[in-house]
C-alpha cells in the first residue's frame, strides 16, 4: 500500500534523487546536488509543498511538488504543479494518480482556485492524456523569459 508523506530535511537526498532521475529523462541539467541546494531553500517555503510516496518497504517511489501562486485570472490563489515523477516500475499502477488526489486535497485544504500545470508537450502524449483523464484541459501555451 502506497503511504504519503510531505517531505522535510530528512528526505533531501529521495527529494533529489527523484527529481534528477525526471530531469534525466526529459533533458534538464540539474544535478542532485544543485537540487538537494534547491529544496533546502523551497522547505522553508510556507507556499512550496514536496510530497512523496512511498512503497511498503519505506522507499521513494514518487513526488509531486506544488507551488502557491496568485492569479486574479484565476480569482484568487492557485497551486502549480512544478514537477510530478513516479519511479518507473511503479508507473501504471496508480501512484501518479494517488499523487495528483493528494494535491487536490492539499488544494482544497488551502482553498485555492485550481491547480495548474505545464505539460512538456504533444511529444508525452501519455503525460496529456494522463492529466486529461484526471480532470485537467488546456488552457494555453506557458512561455518563459530567462532572468
Amino acid at each position: 500500500m502506497i503511504q504519503f508523506k510531505i517531505a522535510d530535511e530528512e528526505d533531501t537526498h529521495d527529494v533529489a534523487s527523484l527529481l534528477a532521475a525526471l530531469f534525466e529523462e526529459v533533458g534538464h541539467t540539474l544535478t542532485a546536488e544543485e537540487i538537494a541546494e534547491l529544496f533546502l531553500q523551497f522547505d522553508s517555503d510556507d507556499h512550496h509543498s514536496t510530497l512523496l510516496a512511498l512503497d511498503d518497504d519505506g522507499d521513494t517511489v514518487g513526488i509531486i511538488t506544488i507551488a502557491e501562486s496568485l492569479g486574479f485570472y484565476a480569482g484568487g490563489r492557485i497551486g502549480v504543479i512544478n514537477e510530478l515523477y513516479v519511479v518507473p516500475e511503479y508507473r501504471s499502477e496508480g501512484v501518479g494518480k494517488m499523487l495528483l488526489d493528494a494535491a487536490k486535497n492539499l488544494a482544497d485544504e488551502r482553498g485555492w482556485a485550481r491547480l495548474e500545470v505545464t505539460t512538456p508537450g504533444d511529444d508525452y502524449e501519455k503525460t496529456l492524456r494522463f492529466y486529461e483523464r484526471e480532470g485537467f484541459f488546456p488552457i494555453g501555451p506557458r512561455y518563459k523569459y530567462m532572468v
